[in-house]
């Protein structure tokens, strides 16, 4: 059984995600999970904050309600990217983890 549950998600302007799926995680990590806080190799969490920061191009900062800025190209090069990723956190983490994807990049 899985210890940890964890979402899979961005949130534009937080640098964040993944967050806290059931109790066990919020009360070690809090809801929003700083990716440097879990058991994953520095390159791993770090390439969590390259994804949060590419997320955020997406956003028309002046009026975020806009359509995303991105062409479908950039969209399906992010999407890929995500998915990628969430593979290898997967692998890093282990069975003591389950990571809901609803990062609507699939």
């Amino acid at each position: 059984m899985h210890l940890y549950s964890l979402r899979f998600f961005f949130s534009p302007g937080s640098n964040i995600c993944l967050w806290s799926g059931n109790d066990a995680a919020q009360q070690r990590w809090d809801y929003p999970v700083e990716s440097c806080a879990l058991p994953l190799a520095e390159n791993t969490w770090r390439y969590a904050l390259y994804l949060c920061a590419w997320y955020d191009t997406s956003i028309d900062w002046s009026y975020p309600p806009n359509p995303s800025l991105w062409d479908s190209s950039e969209r399906a090069r992010f999407n890929l990217a995500s998915q990628q990723f969430l593979v290898q956190l997967r692998r890093e983490l282990g069975p003591d983890f389950v990571i809901t994807d609803e990062s609507e990049t699939a």
